[in-house]
């Protein structure tokens, strides 16, 4: 896949936070596992609440996701 985001029930930092940009974001665990096993551009969503995430929450993630692609290509 050209794109591919992960969605995890642990900490990452949000890329749309006032100090976070591409060079100082801090990925949750699988997406860092795979973009320096695959060298890809993996997103990731993630939650630390310590309860299982929602499902209408992940779809929530994965919209905005897809509408943020969406207006920079």
């Amino acid at each position: 896949f050209p794109q591919a985001m992960t969605i995890e029930g642990n900490w990452s930092d949000k890329i749309e936070d006032e100090l976070i940009d591409e060079d100082n974001r801090r990925y949750s665990a699988l997406a860092m596992m795979l973009r320096s096993r695959f060298l890809k551009d993996i997103d990731c969503w993630s939650q630390a609440r310590g309860q299982p995430i929602k499902p209408g929450d992940i779809v929530k993630a994965a919209r905005a996701q897809l509408q943020r692609k969406g207006r920079s290509s």
